[in-house]
């Protein structure tokens, strides 16, 4: 399904660089709506404008809320750049009606060209913060930035999931109040502060381009399930893991945890994280795991057990941070914490993971993790071995 329509612009109800939220009047049924703008990309609208419109999400009920968005402007005439590059040359969303050209890092007219032609460059230890659910994203930074406020975070958007990263209204707020240096769009993703063309050289850009401290690589906004063992967007996580790990970068993974989804497969550890780390991730990596002192331990360490991560990965166990340690988090960003359509307070356990998450990458960091940890040379077993020494001992 590819629904467009035909609609006139009432009126301009938000506006953020490079993005507009309009409320906007169906030309054939009449009916009143929202729809986003990149105007970046497809010029401002005005009031009293005819706009060309993408109505596929409302029309399926999808995430967005009901929104649609503006594919052009009708009354615009003639040809003009509404993407202007100052090198770029490489097109992404390839193909499609909406192609666009970027400006990529690793190209030849880059000012960055010269490094990414070292095929020795690494990551150096880095932590880097993996993830599925995008909604995890601002709590793992004001995490971060709470305990050590002048670490540089920098966060990668692949492209499992949504393609523009302005569809984030956490990435716009943290952007926006100085929390993230810098954004990196992967792939087929577009709109970052740097553009890479996979998610290597994204890794790598957000490094020695953006200079992150630490790193954030989390799916954008829509991920898609369909309740199947392997039909889901996260499994993008497998890649990102040994993307990380092979460049030498210490891959901290956020596992995905609830004890209030319905679902049984999401209980306890999601099947998307065990999916990926028992079956699909041949490097290991730091999983940090909340431990709460009450049966909710019992179905996680069965879970663990079962799925023999203690011979695949380094299990983090950590007690759990108390409701009212998310809770001050909370009050110092103006967006709800709410992941899955529950809130912080209907559900704390997601929020909670990610918070040992951060402490863990945190401590990894200010470790310093000698080469002895990170070398892409390593095996597995031996990373796995460094890793635990480097963890109980602070030196590998």
């Amino acid at each position: 399904m590819l629904r467009v329509a035909t609609a006139e612009v009432l009126g301009v109800s938000g506006e953020e660089n490079g993005w507009q939220t309009l409320s906007i009047r169906h030309l054939g049924s009449g009916a009143i709506g929202q729809a986003f703008c990149y105007w970046r990309e497809t010029g401002r609208c005005r009031a009293g404008e005819r706009v060309l419109i993408n109505t596929t999400a409302g029309v399926l009920g999808l995430g967005t809320g009901g929104y649609h968005f503006v594919i052009g402007r009708l009354e615009q005439a003639g040809e003009t750049d509404l993407y202007p590059t100052a090198w770029g040359h490489i097109v992404k969303m390839r193909y499609s009606p909406l192609q666009l050209a970027v400006d990529a890092v690793e190209e030849q007219n880059s000012p960055h060209h010269a490094l990414f032609v070292n095929d020795a460059l690494t990551l150096e230890g880095t932590p880097v913060l993996i993830g599925e659910l995008h909604s995890l994203l601002p709590l793992l930074v004001l995490a971060l930035k709470q305990r050590e406020p002048d670490r540089s975070l920098v966060y990668i958007m692949p492209d499992g999931a949504a393609l523009p990263i302005l569809v984030s209204r956490h990435v716009r707020t943290l952007r926006r109040l100085g929390l993230l240096k810098a954004t990196v769009t992967t792939g087929q993703a577009w709109g970052g502060d740097l553009e890479a063309v996979n998610l290597h050289t994204g890794l790598l850009a957000a490094k020695w381009v953006a200079k992150g401290d630490l790193l954030l690589c989390l799916l954008g906004p829509g991920v898609a399930g369909t309740g199947t063992p392997l039909g889901f967007s996260g499994m993008q996580l497998a890649e990102v893991i040994h993307a990380v790990s092979l460049l030498g970068g210490i891959p901290i993974v956020v596992p995905r945890i609830s004890f209030s989804d319905p679902r049984p497969r999401h209980q306890g550890m999601s099947h998307h994280t065990r999916t990926v780390l028992k079956r699909f991730t041949l490097r290991p990596v730091m999983l940090p795991v909340p431990r709460f002192g009450d049966d909710r331990d019992a179905l996680l360490e069965a879970q663990e057990s079962e799925d023999r991560m203690e011979a695949r990965h380094l299990r983090v166990v950590l007690d759990a941070p108390s409701l009212a340690e998310m809770e001050s988090l909370q009050a110092s960003y103006p967006l709800p914490l709410a992941t899955m359509g529950r809130t912080l307070a209907d559900d704390p356990s997601p929020f909670q993971a990610a918070f040992l998450a951060a402490e863990v990458a945190l401590q990894a960091v200010s470790r310093g993790a000698p080469p002895s940890v990170w070398s892409p040379c390593l095996g597995a077993e031996a990373i796995l071995a460094a890793f635990r020494s480097f963890w109980t001992c602070g030196e590998a």
